[in-house]
């Protein structure tokens, strides 16, 4: 991609060494990779010859960012250095179809099976990760694995990823099969991003400021101020809004400042939006936060829920008023929106979630409502969520009374503190 910022040279660790592949690596790439457990678990066919490692390297490993991993210094079970054990690599939004935005990356490894179990996947992918947010300022990783590789989810665990959703059917081209596939996610936050998450965890009542907190520890948001007594501003990576959870006044007017005019901001106080944005237009809500352990019993009708996919724009575009074709689109491609179908494989309504971390976009079809089905999609979410390690949390107007009843008949908390969006004036 024109543009892309390149990572320098080899990277090194205790024990690996991590540098671009060459051609020369063909019989050695061949040796490891046609081992059909390792190929079968990744979702690729066995090598059959040292011709078909050639072309894998200068078709598929050969591109920036992707590395041979070798051994720097001779093993403990008396392999030399420069032996070949595996492969990592990121791909950026361009190429991959789970990381979206600036600053996303998605990573994969593998390690030949003559040495697993040595800790060699989580070095290398760690040391990558790593020289990713010094050299190329990136906040957020993806990691997708199939279902059922338990190899893959002991790395992931072990480098502090969290699964966030399970996609069902997913397409294995190379094997002409389809998989569930695990998605999980690393946030790596900076400085002022771990000082704001201790910041807003302080406060009295922490889920006043879950738009700004979750968005951050989600790698969504770039924290731009994180200050004891005036608060904490963040604002979307490529998306231009902000997240302000000011602390007082003086900090609200100190964000203010920082915003420029014609911007979007999250603000937690809504009684605060007039020393932040002087004649700004203001939408107020309520806050509303899932705090138990458990998910909420269903008591609406039985629906089977699952993600729904880019193919579904149309449904969902027909019925969801508040965001525009292209918005649905591109939730529809992060996989944050599912989908209840009924006995007859009917889709009845859905479910989303928003660049904030809020639960949202709900809506029942006219002719399915009723039927209790709004309750049994928001349980739905509310249990992803929850198997997720996120908090549950939404946003509601005021005057809609039928889903500040449904939030509190879920078990909801509705938050103390009147929350808004707001405009900020041009001029």
């Amino acid at each position: 991609m024109a543009g892309e910022m390149r990572m320098r040279g080899a990277i090194e660790t205790e024990r690996l060494r991590l540098r671009p592949w060459t051609d020369a690596d063909a019989p050695a790439l061949f040796e490891l990779a046609r081992e059909p457990e390792l190929g079968y678990g990744a979702g690729w066919q066995p090598h059959r010859s040292v011709e078909e490692s050639l072309t894998v390297i200068q078709t598929v490993l050969g591109v920036p960012h992707t590395y041979a991993v070798e051994l720097r210094v001779p093993s403990a079970d008396g392999e030399p250095a420069g032996t070949l054990v595996g492969a990592v690599g990121l791909m950026g939004p361009d190429a991959s179809d789970l990381a979206f935005d600036a600053g996303e990356y998605e990573i994969g490894y593998w390690t030949g099976k003559p040495f697993w179990g040595r800790g060699y996947a989580p070095e290398a992918a760690g040391a990558l990760m790593g020289a990713a947010q010094r050299e190329l300022g990136a906040r957020a990783i993806w990691l997708g694995y199939y279902a059922g590789n338990e190899r893959s989810a002991h790395v992931a665990k072990k480098l502090g990823f969290r699964a966030v959703r399970v996609r069902r059917g997913v397409d294995v081209p190379l094997l002409g099969e389809r998989r569930d596939e695990v998605d999980n996610l690393l946030a790596l936050l900076s400085p002022e991003g771990r000082r704001a998450l201790v910041l807003l965890a302080a406060r009295d009542d922490p889920a006043r400021h879950l738009c700004a907190s979750e968005s951050v520890r989600l790698g969504r948001a770039d924290v731009l101020m994180a200050d004891e007594q005036l608060g904490v501003l963040a604002r979307f990576a490529g998306k231009g809004a902000y997240l302000a959870s000011p602390f007082s006044a003086a900090g609200a007017r100190a964000m203010g400042e920082r915003i420029e005019p014609g911007a979007v901001v999250s603000l937690d106080d809504a009684a605060l939006a007039g020393e932040l944005a002087p004649g700004a237009e203001v939408w107020p809500y309520d806050g509303w936060v899932y705090e138990a352990a458990e998910p909420p019993a269903e008591v609406g009708a039985p629906l089977e829920m699952r993600p729904l996919t880019v193919e579904d724009t149309d449904a969902v575009d027909a019925q969801y008023a508040l965001m525009d074709r292209d918005g649905v689109e591109d939730h529809l491609r992060r996989g944050w929106v599912i989908g209840g179908y009924d006995g007859e494989g009917r889709l009845v309504g859905f479910i989303g979630e928003h660049h904030e971390a809020s639960m949202g976009m709900l809506e029942v079809f006219p002719w399915a409502r009723r039927h209790g089905y709004a309750t049994t999609i928001e349980a739905a979410q509310i249990r992803a969520m929850l198997e997720a390690d996120r908090i549950p949390f939404c946003q509601v107007a005021p005057d809609n009374e039928a889903s500040q009843a449904l939030q509190r008949r879920l078990g909801l908390r509705r938050i103390g503190q009147t929350q808004c969006w707001l405009h900020k004036p041009e001029t």
